[in-house]
């Protein structure tokens, strides 16, 4: 049962769960691949519980591609049901590696549907081990910079975009360290957040791995006696600097990355705080209709050729299903410009926490870059971190001027409109002002 903590005093609590797949399951990310074919490194999930007396949050971090608004739901019911933390008080992100399993879609494939099913009960199970291991907690933020990344929207000659390396593109390089001790300096947790796609051994490669955000936990907590959390921020065009076909780019990076993280723990002085909100809108983002009827007309033609040309080439089923499924957008898209009735809005769960002068923005999207750097900037917190890939999977939001640009993500990836990136950003600063005016101490 859930005991109020003393009031003036923030609590902690952290637990951590084994959750790698078994070998032969359904792979998600890089949509060409089967199944994953061997194990080469653990994928984990961390937990974290704040309490500070009138409000308890969690707030879980998992090494997977991402998860659908259904089982995030499913989670938080059973987190509700173990712990006493209300439903909207739970945030569950991904880093978004791709050498993970499909954890929701496939439910009809046997080992994705008992994996999800398993996959419920041990997060639900980390929340209730970190909210029975409170303790009063220090905490504090420090910033450094990595390079481990690249803008990944190459123009070539002839204006075509391509998914390569564009070394001049826009890139937000920074390291956010959240560091919570115990009040006698014993660490409790690190908790990280930066932006950089974790593709460093390229679709070649279908074994089971965390990938630079593993590498880099394990860096960390080689220095660190305590659990390191990685959130995956505005990655949306950004890629891993180095990308070939072995695990070696992955640890590299990794290492490089957890070097900068454990370089500006050792700078952080933590002090006490009681200061816990969270707050939660839902946002309607216009759907793509990809700017005429013959824009739309053009994209349902060469997507309909591709799965034709796909099947008769005997390829991966999840590659024909990745195509049929973006056939299926642009066909609305299409049939709206004959109706005159928009397509329905994608919707977006948003939150917003503060953890003392730390800010959290959550979003359940693959987010470009420049969106969370403008949403950073415009907090009116001291700290923000911005987290992608976070209580749904609603695919890419491109910033405005890419539409003319196209490419990958604008294309092939996104369900909505160039109007979207606007309105996200509205949204997180509009949520992270009303919480900052909001918040009250315990």
């Amino acid at each position: 049962m859930y005991e109020p903590q003393s009031p003036h005093t923030l609590t902690v609590g952290v637990a951590r769960a084994d959750i790698t797949p078994p070998v032969g399951i359904q792979s998600a990310g890089f949509a060409a691949r089967g199944p994953l074919t061997r194990y080469h490194d653990p994928l984990l999930a961390t937990a974290l519980v704040f309490d500070n007396g009138a409000q308890r949050a969690a707030l879980i971090g998992c090494d997977l591609l991402d998860l659908d608004a259904d089982t995030v739901r499913e989670i938080r019911q059973r987190v509700a049901a173990r712990t006493s933390i209300p439903e909207n008080a739970l945030t569950v992100a991904c880093t978004h590696t791709h050498y993970g399993p499909d954890a929701h879609r496939d439910l009809a494939n046997p080992l994705v549907a008992a994996y999800h099913a398993n996959l419920i009960h041990v997060l639900a199970g980390a929340v209730e081990a970190a909210a029975a291991d409170l303790r009063p907690a220090h905490l504090g933020v420090g910033w450094g910079q990595s390079d481990i990344g690249v803008n990944r929207r190459e123009k070539l000659p002839d204006g075509h975009i391509i998914l390569g390396q564009n070394p001049a593109g826009p890139i937000d390089r920074a390291v956010g360290v959240l560091r919570i001790d115990a009040t006698d300096g014993t660490p409790i947790a690190c908790v990280v957040n930066f932006q950089t796609h974790p593709v460093s051994q390229t679709w070649q490669v279908d074994h089971i791995s965390a990938d630079y955000p593993g590498a880099m936990r394990a860096t960390v907590e080689k220095l660190i006696p305590a659990p390191s959390l990685f959130l995956q921020g505005a990655s949306g065009n950004i890629n891993a600097a180095r990308m070939e076909p072995s695990y070696e780019p992955a640890r590299s990076l990794g290492v490089r990355l957890g070097c900068e993280v454990v370089r500006v723990w050792e700078t952080i002085q933590p002090r006490p705080t009681a200061e816990l909100a969270l707050v939660g809108q839902v946002v309607a983002l216009p759907r793509t209709r990809y700017g005429s009827p013959e824009g739309a007309a053009a994209v349902v033609a060469e997507t309909a050729q591709e799965i034709g040309t796909l099947k008769a080439e005997g390829a991966f089923e999840g590659l024909i299903r990745w195509a049929e499924k973006r056939l299926a957008v642009a066909r609305e898209a299409l049939a709206s410009w004959t109706t005159g009735e928009l397509p329905a809005p994608v919707t977006a769960e948003l939150q917003a926490w503060q953890i003392g002068d730390l800010a959290l923005v959550t979003t359940p999207a693959e987010v470009f870059n420049e969106i969370g750097v403008q949403i950073k900037a415009a907090s009116p917190f001291a700290h923000t971190f911005f987290l992608g890939y976070a209580n749904d999977s609603i695919g890419y939001i491109p910033v405005a001027e890419a539409y003319a640009e196209g490419g990958y993500e604008v294309v092939h990836a996104s369900q909505v409109a160039p109007e979207a990136a606007g309105i996200l950003v509205a949204a997180c600063v509009g949520l992270l002002k009303d919480l900052h005016k909001t918040v009250r101490r315990p």
